[in-house]
């Protein structure tokens, strides 16, 4: 199991932000992006001008109800899936033991939720989602409660040989420590995502899909982080392109673990102050 674990982290996401900003003279500098964050912000090593380094892996453990469907009646069945997920944050990150070192986690939350699909039409589908949990930074011994939810939405624009859809979202996130004002984010998401199948190739008897998306993402505040006294580096908005190989409709399985496709994906910011890689396991709609 330890191996396995260290296996897994490596191959997670690896955020870079890297700072270039220099703040004015006698200026405020905006408000510090918070710890809880890294509840709904996902798993990822998140580095700011080699100054301050934290590595978020967040742990989704999923629970599925039922499934959405929606049959030639208009009989409309709800797709409920219950999440438990749990997101550590590590102080350091200098070599591999350093993942099963329970000391060298920083903070450490839960924020179980729900996701609801819910077929509109046979094109159409919106899927609400909300989380309340609870989080705590062992360096200050601070706890805070933390939430998030949204809408997103999937129209299927074509479905012959290759799927074409739509991606559309509104999130909304906050948090409310113990001995501190609360704080929020909200932001806004939209894409284009794609399955090709790919000739000659096959899963488990199944044809293999080429699966990709791009999306784009809104924040309606900036998100700050302070490198010193004197810099900030801050950014609203990021692209994320995703690839990945997987079934038309099946999950890929491997051992106890069920994923929709497995690939990677990059983020970056318009400003290209941030960037990022990930390993990509789930379309934005269903993540």
């Amino acid at each position: 199991m330890k191996y396995l674990l260290q296996f897994l982290c490596l191959i997670l996401a690896t955020p870079v932000l890297q700072a270039q900003a220099v703040l004015p003279a006698g200026s405020e500098p905006p408000k510090q992006v918070h710890w809880a964050v890294g509840a709904f912000f996902g798993t990822g090593w998140y580095r700011v001008d080699d100054n301050r380094s934290v590595y978020v892996l967040r742990i989704p453990p999923r629970q599925t109800l039922s499934r959405a469907s929606l049959d030639e009646d208009g009989n409309r069945q709800l797709g409920i899936e219950i999440q438990y997920p749990v997101s550590l944050g590590l102080n350091k990150l200098d070599e591999i033991p350093d993942f099963v070192e329970f000391d060298n986690y920083s903070t450490i939350s839960f924020t179980p939720g729900v996701q609801v699909e819910v077929p509109i039409n046979p094109r159409w589908s919106l899927r609400p989602y909300a989380h309340v949990g609870y989080g705590w930074e062992s360096e200050t011994q601070e706890g805070a409660a933390i939430w998030y939810g949204g809408v997103k939405s999937r129209y299927l624009l074509s479905d012959s040989r290759s799927r074409w859809s739509l991606l559309n979202g509104l999130f909304f996130a906050g948090y409310k420590p113990e001995f501190e004002d609360r704080g929020q984010y909200a932001s806004f998401m939209t894409g284009l995502e794609a399955k090709h199948p790919i000739q000659s190739f096959r899963l488990d008897d199944d044809p293999l899909y080429l699966n990709w998306y791009l999306t784009y993402d809104w924040f309606f505040d900036e998100l700050s982080f302070h490198i010193d006294a004197e810099r900030v580096e801050s950014f609203r908005d990021q692209w994320e392109l995703g690839l990945a190989l997987g079934k038309r409709d099946a999950p890929i399985k491997i051992w106890f673990m069920s994923f929709e496709h497995i690939g990677l994906a990059y983020r970056w910011s318009s400003d290209a102050n941030f960037n990022a890689i990930t390993v990509n396991f789930r379309s934005p709609f269903t993540y």
